[in-house]
């Protein structure tokens, strides 16, 4: 697959099937990625994956906190509602909510919930990390490295996640994979998508080109 057809066949998948991603593959998927431009050679990520038992305990952790009307969300990365969020973002997150609701009906909510809670039933999570005391421009590194490591993944045909969700409980994933000292940015997960499930129906609209870019000479 040529780096065209990757991007453009990426999607983010809410319901993977249970079949799991080599080690090989997924090492294999971080070694492309690590080719993505670093700022100044800092190459401050470093990348955490959970699977198998581990990642079957922590999903059960997620839901119990996610239940827990007790426990609220304490991200390494603020939190921000929509509507602080400038208006052109606010349109197109209200404009695909309201295509979510037109396929699925008062259903949605309660589809999106249950994989939510279940982490998407994602096989491998991978955790995008930062040093505790990254500077801003370190997030162009973390936001580099994790597209093409979705890339490389979907050119082996692993589909891919990328969501608050995974990183809602920060704490608590330093204590599940023994991190220290570094911040939770992304997760992502990996894994082959469940063409059976009707939420893989969902997608998001893009912007065109012309609001999107200026070619100015």
């Amino acid at each position: 697959m040529d780096a065209e057809k990757a991007i453009i066949n990426r999607k983010s998948i809410r319901a993977f099937k249970k079949q799991i991603p080599s080690d090989e593959d997924l090492l294999d998927i971080v070694k492309i990625a690590q080719k993505s431009p670093s700022w100044i050679n800092s190459q401050p990520v470093r990348i955490f994956i959970a699977k198998g038992d581990k990642l079957d305990a922590m999903r059960k952790e997620h839901k119990s906190i996610n239940e827990n009307p007790d426990v609220h969300t304490r991200s390494d990365l603020k939190f921000t509602p929509i509507r602080e969020w400038d208006i052109e973002s606010q349109n197109n997150m209200h404009n695909k909510r309201k295509a979510d609701l037109s396929m699925f009906g008062n259903k949605f909510d309660e589809m999106k919930q249950v994989q939510s809670d279940n982490l998407f039933d994602a096989p491998a999570v991978a955790y995008i990390t930062l040093p505790n005391n990254y500077t801003e421009w370190s997030l162009y590194d973390a936001g580099a490295m994790s597209e093409a490591l979705m890339i490389a993944a979907q050119d082996k045909g692993i589909d891919s996640m990328p969501a608050f969700e995974f990183v809602k409980y920060p704490d608590r994933l330093r204590d599940n994979l023994g991190v220290r000292n570094r911040s939770f940015v992304l997760g992502i997960g990996l894994g082959y998508r469940d063409e059976n499930n009707p939420i893989n129906q969902i997608e998001g609209k893009r912007m065109s080109v012309n609001e999107v870019a200026k070619i100015i000479k």
